[in-house]
């Protein structure tokens, strides 16, 4: 082995090369770096790599110094910066920046304190780090908010890093309706130096329209790094564009509107409601230009405009509906050209039952009957059949058999029942909905109407008058036949009702009439049949009820006439009392007896009146005719005046039962028994003697018989006290009903006095009699 001794080198280049010598001739001869004792430095350390193990660091991985006896650590410099020292072979760096070159070198330490140089810089020891940053918008114009944006305005971001141009398109950067999400078509430009992309849309953007600016996570960085966070901003762009019409009621070109149709607009957006008027939104008929009156309203909430008409629209008629071009929006903007939409109306009212035959409720129905019914307008024959137009008897649910027709000449559908019906029946008539007019509209609801057909039993006649074989006839009688039914009135003359003379067979001409609600039908002959002649009714066959029933069998009465007519004046053959009798009873009757019988009609206390001679006074009196004597009795309500005389007349407004009258007035007088018997008093009150009796008393008298009410007075009838005799002012009344006289005192009379009563003979009854002498009586007062 080469000994070498110690080398030393002050310094300087030729230290250097010294070192370098000596590190060669120690690796040649094998020293190790523990056996350095001078400069000479370890050997360096060999196959150094760097990896990245993450973004901000790197493992620095080498073999050891050849000559690495007395190696210690080493060093290891990041771009000739000593960034550690371990005595492994291996070193992690962090704290790295991103996307930065990093070389390093490693170095050996020698016990000695004697370096090795730094290992050379190699692609293998040399790293870039990645960027892990993601990339975030930092501007955006319109600017967020932004309100008044322009329609042809474009949105530019600016990004914090250079982004992947391919990663910037529409999918990843683009402007939505912010209402709907929808996309608005467009393109993306890219520009590195500013970092900013432009979305530029392909058209106008909408207008008045909130709209986003969006950029997603699918826009990276140039590392790959997506965006975050997502990216919106939202901004409104100014109303530069008029109203426009989105849609219309009715639709353009509608056909069949009903009549009573509001034609609507609807505007694409809120309008001025002031430009909403009936000048500029009308309704015209399209063929005359007429404009339809109407109003006009906005619902500002709906963008809807509303013309309603002052009355149902014509049918079948064309209309044109118009807005003006001037209608504007809330900005202003005025719509432009005017706009026209047309329709026309149709028939939609459905048809209605005029008329019915029979009638509803209609009762005594032929059981012939066809039953119809008339519409309002024209039908549609094809539903005019026997599934609309059916009949029933009531309550039943089978259908009568029959054939349904419909003229449409009339509007009227016709049912002809297959047999007649049944008689005395009620039956029901259906038109259901079914049935529609040529327009197709159907009756609104089922029309139903019942009827009762006629009895089917033959009528007869149940009475007639005269009565079969009556009597005395009045030869200008009526001959009149009740039947049991209603009978048909065309069935009813001068044919089937006839009126012959019995023994000649001759016909009686006359008139025959017949009353539906009586069901009566009466002959009046043409002049006065012929006396104590016997005639025959006969009611034919040919008389039918409404049913168009016919009488089983003829019917057949007869009747006689009255002889000639009495024309001999009545006459009175005597009156009772007699004329001029006297002492009659003031309590009589009075008779008279007729020569014949008499029109008790006439017989009255009119025609038959007695009264007072010399007054003329009436008498009331009650007539009563008796016919089996030919007599009128008169009775007086109240008995006669005694010792007067008395005329009893019978005028000639009196008459027979064949209406001949008394030929001349009849009177007769008789006098009445003359009253000499004096009145009295039967009753008092207060009663004779009586006592405690009230200072407000009045005073009655009653007297036996009727009396003169002029003796009755304060000086025939007095009161007075019975000591002092002091006369009691008062009143004095008489009734001539009870016969009662009353004294009334002006005043209450005196307490506990004894008062006297006198009724002097002035007091006279009706014939003038005087009582016999004064009547007195007292009572006294209450203390």
């Amino acid at each position: 082995m080469l000994a070498m001794g110690r080398i030393s080198v002050n310094s300087g280049g030729a230290g250097v090369f010294l070192r370098r010598v000596g590190l060669a001739i120690a690796a040649l001869v094998g020293i190790s770096c523990g056996d350095l004792t001078g400069p000479v430095s370890p050997s360096t350390p060999v196959n150094v790599t760097a990896t990245l193990v993450s973004p901000t660091s790197a493992r620095i991985d080498w073999a050891p110094s050849p000559q690495s006896d007395g190696v210690i650590s080493y060093n290891v410099f990041r771009n000739g910066t000593k960034v550690g020292e371990t005595e492994a072979t291996t070193f992690t760096d962090t704290g790295l920046l991103q996307q930065t070159t990093y070389s390093y070198t490693v170095s050996a330490n020698c016990t000695s304190g004697v370096l090795s140089e730094q290992s050379g810089e190699t692609a293998a020891a040399t790293v870039l780090t990645v960027d892990v940053t993601p990339p975030r918008v930092t501007a955006v114009v319109p600017l967020n908010g932004a309100t008044n944006v322009a329609l042809v305005a474009s949105a530019v971001v600016t990004f914090s890093e250079p982004m992947d141009m391919a990663t910037l398109t529409p999918a990843t950067f683009n402007i939505r309706i912010t209402s709907t999400g929808q996309i608005i078509p467009g393109t993306v430009v890219y520009t590195a130096a500013t970092r900013t992309a432009e979305y530029k849309p392909t058209a106008s953007l909408p207008n008045a329209t909130n709209l986003t600016v969006t950029v997603t996570a699918g826009a990276k960085d140039v590392s790959g790094n997506a965006l975050s966070p997502v990216f919106t901003s939202t901004f409104t762009t100014r109303d530069e564009v008029g109203p426009s019409i989105a849609s219309t009621t009715p639709a353009n070109g509608a056909t069949g509107v009903p009549t009573n149709t509001p034609i609507t607009v609807t505007f694409s957006e809120p309008v001025d409601p002031l430009t909403i008027t009936a000048t500029s939104f009308t309704l015209r008929v399209t063929s005359t230009g007429v404009a339809v009156p109407g109003t006009v309203s906005y619902n500002t909430t709906t963008r809807v405009a509303t013309f309603t008409p002052g009355s149902p629209l014509a049918q079948n008629t064309g209309y044109t509906a118009t807005v003006l071009g001037t209608v504007r929006d809330l900005a202003g903007n005025q719509m432009g050209a005017n706009f026209s939409f047309a329709f026309s109306t149709g028939d939609n009212i459905p048809p209605t039952i005029l008329s019915t035959v029979p009638a509803d409720l209609a009762t005594g129905v032929p059981t012939s009957v066809v039953v119809s019914a008339t519409f309002s307008e024209p039908m549609d024959p094809n539903t005019i059949n026997g599934t609309t137009f059916t009949l029933r008897v009531f309550g039943s649910s089978t259908p009568i058999a029959g054939t349904v027709a419909y003229n449409s000449a009339t509007n009227t559908a016709t049912f002809t029942p297959a047999s007649p019906l049944a008689g005395s029946t009620t039956y029901t008539a259906i038109v259901t909905t079914g049935a529609k007019d040529v327009a197709g509209n159907a009756l609104a609801a089922n029309r139903s109407w019942t009827f009762i057909t006629a009895d089917a039993t033959p009528p007869t006649v149940i009475t007639v008058s005269p009565p079969n074989l009556a009597t005395a006839i009045p030869v200008n009688t009526t001959v009149s036949v009740t039947f049991s039914e209603a009978m048909d009135p065309a069935t009813i003359n001068v044919t089937t009702v006839t009126l012959r003379n019995t023994l000649t067979g001759a016909t009686v001409s006359g008139t025959v009439t017949y009353n539906a609600v009586t069901f009566v039908a009466t002959f009046t002959p043409a002049a006065p049949l012929a006396y104590a002649t016997n005639y025959t009714v006969t009611v034919t066959t040919g008389a039918k009820d409404a049913g168009g029933n016919a009488l089983a069998t003829s019917f057949v009465s007869g009747f006689t006439t009255a002889i000639a007519p009495d024309v001999t004046a009545p006459t009175i053959l005597s009156a009772v009392p007699a004329s001029g009798a006297t002492n009659v009873a003031t309590t009589t009757t009075v008779t008279v007896n007729f020569s014949e019988g008499m029109d008790v009609t006439t017989i009255n206390a009119t025609n038959i009146q007695l009264k007072a001679t010399i007054s003329g006074a009436v008498v009331a009196v009650t007539v009563v005719y008796n016919a089996g004597t030919n007599s009128a009795v008169l009775t007086p309500t109240t008995p006669l005046a005694s010792g007067t005389n008395y005329t009893l007349t019978v005028t000639t407004a009196v008459r027979d039962v064949a209406g001949n009258a008394l030929a001349s007035q009849f009177t007769s007088n008789f006098t009445t028994l003359a009253d000499t018997t004096s009145p009295t008093v039967t009753a008092t009150s207060p009663a004779a003697n009586a006592t405690n009796v009230s200072a407000g008393t009045t005073v009655t008298v009653t007297f036996s018989e009727n009396m003169d009410a002029t003796s009755i007075t304060t000086t025939t009838f007095n009161l007075r006290t019975t000591i002092g005799g002091v006369l009691v002012t008062g009143t004095v009344a008489y009734n001539a009903t009870t016969r009662v006289a009353t004294f009334t005192p002006s005043a209450p009379l005196a307490a506990a006095t004894n008062y006297t009563v006198t009724v002097t003979t002035g007091a006279k009854d009706v014939a003038g009699n005087g009582l016999t002498g004064n009547f007195t009586f007292s009572f006294t007062t209450a203390p």
